[in-house]
């Protein structure tokens, strides 16, 4: 009859394990898998982690785009976002600092991002279900980046 046993190599442990050790089935519970977090924490902070913001947070403009994207969430104006002109003007300037990082005017925009093409655009833009992207905020954030006129509606923001 063999006997299990341990033994320690440096900073390794190996443990020798016999047949029965393996024929009793474990005790051990596991908790349950935690389900990931998405781009907004359960107590309301952003998650810089998730991938979702595709390595904004961490590229060049890292830095300006969390300035941006904070003041945004966190703000209390009517309409949300309106008093973060300075910070997206900020992070819109950085951007055009590295046209090969940020660059979506080589038609190649897979994405639906109506806020940074509203902040692109060079024309009056009437923009469709941007509060439905950012929370009923992006079409004011997008009107303050092109100076423009921006009228509220119940359910759907436009830029005049």
């Amino acid at each position: 009859m063999a006997f299990s046993y341990c033994k320690v190599f440096g900073k390794d442990k190996v443990i020798f394990a016999t047949k029965e050790d393996h024929s009793t089935p474990s005790t051990i519970e596991l908790p349950a898998p935690e389900p990931p977090q998405g781009l907004i924490t359960k107590d309301g902070n952003i998650n810089w982690s998730c991938p979702c913001l595709g390595g904004m947070a961490t590229g060049p403009c890292g830095v300006d785009f969390r300035d941006a994207f904070s003041c945004f969430h966190y703000s209390e104006a009517e309409p949300k976002g309106s008093d973060c002109y300075e910070a997206f003007r900020k992070m819109q300037d950085c951007f055009q600092q590295y046209p090969t990082v940020y660059n979506k005017s080589n038609g190649g925009d897979d994405d639906d991002d109506a806020l940074g093409d509203v902040m692109n655009s060079d024309s009056n833009t009437n923009i469709k279900d941007v509060d439905e992207l950012t929370g009923g905020a992006g079409a004011a954030a997008a009107a303050a980046a092109t100076d423009t006129h921006i009228t509220t509606t119940n359910a759907v923001s436009k830029v005049e």
